[in-house]
Formats: C-alpha cells, sequence, structure tokens
C-alpha cells in the first residue's frame, strides 16, 4: 500500500509543481539511515510529506518530525501519512522554522525547505544535533545552475544561486562542521560536528613553532597548524583559503581539509599526500644548486593565474586596518603601484620551502599569498632574504636578483613600503 501510495503522492506533486526529493537522493538518505543506525529525523520542510513518510519507512524504529509553513501543503502531507499508517512516527508542525522552538535531539536534521535561508536553518537547529549525528543539505547544485549561471536568465534565480553559494562557503569554513559535498541528485552535503583535535595539542606531538602559530602532528598523514590567539579568524580564513588555491595547483604538498577553533585559537588541519613529512634541513643542499631549484619553483609559482585571489594592495590594506591619515603616506605610496594577477607568494624564502625525500622542493605557509605583478612577489623575497644576509646564508638577496635576472632598481617602489610596513607590523610582516 505504501508503496503505491509513494508513486501516487510523487506523481501529484510533479503535476502540481511541489518540490520532492529526487530519487538519488533518497538512495543515498536511505543508505545513510541504515548505514548510521538513525532513529530520529528532524526535517525542514514538509512539502506533501513525501520524504517524511520515505524515511519512516526505512525502519520501524524511525521517527520524524517534520516542518512546514503553508498550511496547504501541511493539510496533504497530514492526509498522506494518515493513509500510509505512520501517523505514531511523524509529527508534523505547521509553522515558520525559523519560529519554531525544538528540545529535541535529533541522529539526522535535513535540510530541504527555503534555500535563501539555509545558514539561518542550519545555525538554528544544530543545536538539536546529538553529538555524532549528521546535518543533510538538498539542492546545493540548484539544477545544475550553481556551476553554470548561463543556465538561468533570471535575476531572482541567479541571486538565488549567490545565496546557495554563500551557505556552502559557510559550511566549508564553519569551525564547528566538517562537511563533505557530493553531486548526487542536485547536490548535497552531509555535515557532521568537528573531531575535537585538543588532544594533539601536547609537547609529545609538538613540531615546530613559527612568529603566529605552531604545528602539531596528529597522525602519520596530518598536520594541525594553530595560530596564536591574538590571529584574526579572517587572517585565520585567508591561510586556509590560499592554502587551498596552492594545493589545487600542485604547489603545496598539503591538502588543507579542515578549518577549526580550539580553545579561543583558529586552525587548520592538513593532510600530507605522501607517507613522509616534508622536512625543513636545508643544510644538506649544496647551495648552487638550491639556489637554482628555488629560483626556479619561485619561477613557476609566479607563472600562476591567481586572479580568484584578494590583491596584494587589498591584502596590505587589510593589515594596515584599512585607510586612515596616519596611513597616508604608504596608502598614496601603495596605490601608485601597478596592477596584476600572478600568484604572490607574500613570504618566499628559505624558511617555508619544504624539502622531500628526492630532494624537490614545495612552498609552505601561504598566509599573505595574494595576486598582484611579479614583482611584488620578487621584491618581497630579496627584502626578506637581505634581512637575513650572512655567510652562512644558503641563498644571499643578491645572488637571488641575479638568478631571476632583475635590477633591484626596479623593485625599489615595493620595497619603500615594505619598510613604511615592517615598523608597524613586523609581527606579521
Amino acid at each position: 500500500m505504501s508503496a503505491e501510495f509513494l508513486l501516487e503522492i510523487k506523481s501529484l506533486a510533479h503535476k502540481n509543481n511541489v518540490p520532492i526529493m529526487q530519487d538519488a537522493t533518497s538512495e543515498f538518505i536511505f543508505s545513510f539511515i541504515k548505514k548510521h543506525n538513525v532513529k530520529s529525523v528532524l526535517e525542514i520542510g514538509t512539502a506533501v510529506g513525501y520524504s517524511a513518510i520515505q524515511f519512516a519507512l526505512v525502519d520501524e524504529s524511525v521517527k520524524v518530525t517534520t516542518i512546514e509553513i503553508d498550511i496547504d501543503r501541511t493539510i496533504q502531507a497530514i492526509k498522506n501519512v494518515e493513509k500510509c499508517g505512520l501517523k505514531s512516527r511523524i509529527k508534523i508542525i505547521n509553522n515558520d522554522a525559523l519560529a519554531c522552538d525544538i528540545n529535541e535531539k535529533f541522529d539526522l536534521i535535513f535540510i530541504d525547505a527555503a534555500k535563501a535561508q539555509y545558514e539561518k536553518f542550519f545555525e538554528k537547529f544544530k543545536a538539536n544535533l546529538n553529538p555524532k549525528g549528521a546535518i543533510i543539505s538538498d539542492n546545493l547544485l540548484f539544477h545544475g545552475i550553481v556551476e553554470n549561471q548561463n543556465l538561468t536568465k533570471s535575476y531572482s534565480t541567479k541571486k538565488l544561486v549567490r545565496k546557495i553559494k554563500r551557505y556552502v562557503n559557510f559550511l566549508k569554513e564553519n569551525i564547528e562542521f566538517t562537511t563533505e559535498f557530493y553531486k548526487t541528485g542536485d547536490g548535497i552535503s552531509v555535515s557532521k560536528f568537528k573531531t575535537d583535535y585538543s588532544n594533539f595539542i601536547s609537547e609529545e606531538n609538538f613540531l615546530e613553532e613559527k612568529e603566529y602559530f605552531k604545528i602539531f602532528k596528529i597522525d602519520q598523514k596530518c598536520l594541525l597548524k594553530l595560530f596564536d590567539e591574538n590571529v584574526s579568524k579572517e587572517f585565520a580564513l585567508m591561510d586556509f583559503r590560499n592554502s587551498q588555491f596552492a594545493y589545487n595547483q600542485n604547489i603545496s604538498k598539503f591538502m588543507p581539509c579542515d578549518f577549526l577553533k580550539i580553545s579561543g585559537c583558529f586552525g587548520i588541519v592538513f593532510q600530507n599526500d605522501d607517507e613522509k613529512f616534508p622536512s625543513r634541513i636545508l643544510n644538506e643542499f649544496d647551495k648552487n644548486i638550491f639556489s637554482d631549484k628555488f629560483t626556479l619553483l619561485h619561477e613557476k609559482l609566479l607563472s600562476l593565474n591567481a586572479e580568484s585571489l584578494a590583491s596584494y594592495k587589498e591584502l596590505l590594506l587589510f593589515i594596515l586596518g584599512g585607510n586612515s591619515k596616519e596611513n597616508s603616506s604608504v596608502i598614496r605610496k601603495l596605490k601608485k603601484l601597478p596592477e596584476g594577477n600572478f600568484f604572490c607568494q607574500g613570504n618566499f624564502c628559505p624558511e617555508n620551502i619544504l624539502i622531500d625525500e628526492n630532494k624537490n622542493l614545495f612552498a609552505s605557509n601561504f598566509l599573505l599569498s595574494c595576486k598582484g605583478p611579479k614583482e611584488f612577489d620578487i621584491a618581497r623575497t630579496f627584502y626578506i632574504l637581505s634581512k637575513t644576509n650572512s655567510e652562512k646564508s644558503i641563498l644571499k638577496s643578491e645572488d637571488y636578483l641575479i638568478k631571476m635576472e632583475i635590477d633591484k632598481e626596479s623593485l625599489m617602489p615595493f620595497i619603500e613600503v615594505f619598510n613604511e610596513f615592517e615598523n608597524s607590523f613586523s609581527d606579521i610582516f
């Protein structure tokens, strides 16, 4: 009876333009419920009860609470649930979900209502999730338009798609939840509470300390980069996004897989591609061999198009704290500098170079990465090297310029700006 009636509900929903779950999404969630032994489901967006009935039919122990704002759909959902004999296991609430207070905890929360409100739904109902539960969000591809906006000419649809994209970014950069994304059906996400990494912050797991962060080993393939408490979320997120770009461009060995907050400090979890962690032991290198590999790597980085990143001017203004009278001198100099879309690592120097077991070089530490003219990053590297020049230096600043085939004079406008920044922001810059 239930199977036949479900087909009838599905047919009427399509006929009346009522949005319901796609078959592929249904199969995914059924498998999820079985695999994770889900006993309780909270659904945001009942429509006519099609999905709620399906969830309840997975197993006799599954109970569903579902919220629908539209009264006509609510009435139809109640009729459908009663006809399937599931009134005792499906509770339907007619209300605006954002105005609805629920005290129960659930193994699964399914968001499939007004797309523009997804982030608000997520924030409101995350408190109703059991510790090992999951929040599943549907329609994140929105008929393919999220990936290709040329599929629509509607302004309102494009506006909605922008909100869905913001929601996806909200999930990716959430400090409480880890989210996996699937192209199943119309695009779904599965969000779970993050792993507690606080136990790895110990002397036993400590690897190294930098100016504004510490590195801890999680296991054979993962590291935790934990920022000092004075590093803002904006800066930590900048590092996370830049590291994603670097990994996707094959210039980093470490995939940023989690953004989190531990004891008031932001952090990034990285996963290493190799079995062994790259090292920073540079003294095993012949200086000439290192300088050749170093400049070749820098030239490779500078050949990349980084149009999606913040510009170096935006980055420097951010460090300054925006426009202000006290910074007027450096801002005037900054505005006169040229623009560019090349990838600028921001701190490309021997200290931020990793070496694998085959003695290949890789860049690390992408906090100050941005887009700009090549001269900006070359000047930045020259500036850093000149601060540490000595007989023991593996690479001297003047030798670097010779290798890069560029004269110091052309870099002076950038170096003048760096000098002003150094006076006020030496801890970051």
